[in-house]
């Protein structure tokens, strides 16, 4: 795990986590995948927290792939490719199974792998000048797993296809239109919005968040484990 990719805070019930490259937009390597990974779990395994918030530190919520990983992907790196397939797979499969509200603070792009994150949450909050985009087949890559899997069931199969097969961006009025995501605030608002919700949340009978995310997210998980990533 690499504690400075990943951050944590309390906020009573309430753990806030960020994605900290900020200097990189928070674009994600193995290390920040591995960090989030590991720290969603350790945040599952502590009876005292209720909800999570996750967003980005600084500008970005997370500008997809480190460059360099993208281009040891293109050029055909098999281990790379392995290695990132199993700790998505890992992700994916944890986030649709989990027993806990995630609620997303985007601050800033969520491209690619930020993108994917924000279909594995419960409820996203989007900054006005905010937006959403899977480019990788731009790049002659698959796209993730998660937005294949989650964005037809969001929105809808053709508006799913045409977002992964041109990676045009969506921002945040449109997203909450079709169906990516739940509220877009202004500017600087994300996250103490989302601080608020998953507040909110943290106070509901955990048998009833249980009953939703088990009945909403549970067959989904079911398709992930049962599918190739």
């Amino acid at each position: 795990m690499a504690p400075d990719r990943v951050t944590t805070e309390t906020r009573g019930r309430v753990r806030v986590v960020r994605l900290n490259r900020p200097d990189k937009l928070n674009a994600a390597d193995p290390a920040m995948q591995r960090g989030l990974l590991e720290t969603l779990r350790a945040i599952l395994a502590d009876g005292s927290a209720a909800a999570a918030v996750l967003t980005g530190a600084g500008t970005a919520f997370c500008a997809g792939g480190d460059l360099a990983v993208v281009r040891e992907l293109a050029a055909g790196n098999d281990r790379l490719a392995d290695e990132l397939a199993t700790i998505n797979e890992d992700l994916l499969t944890l986030m649709l199974r989990r027993e806990l509200p995630v609620v997303a603070a985007v601050n800033g792009p969520a491209i690619g792998f930020g993108a994917a994150l924000l279909a594995m949450c419960d409820i996203v909050v989007m900054a006005a000048s905010a937006y959403v985009s899977e480019p990788h087949a731009r790049y002659g890559l698959a796209p993730s797993p998660a937005l294949r899997l989650v964005w037809p069931e969001l929105t809808s199969r053709l508006v799913a296809k045409e977002l992964l097969l041109t990676g045009r961006r969506v921002g945040a009025e449109e997203a909450v239109r079709i169906g990516l995501a739940n509220r877009a605030v202004p500017d600087g608002a994300e996250l103490a919005t989302a601080v608020q919700i998953a507040t909110d949340l943290a106070t509901v009978p955990r048998a009833g968040i249980l009953a939703v995310l088990q009945q909403l997210n549970g067959p989904l998980g079911d398709r992930a484990a049962g599918s190739a990533p």
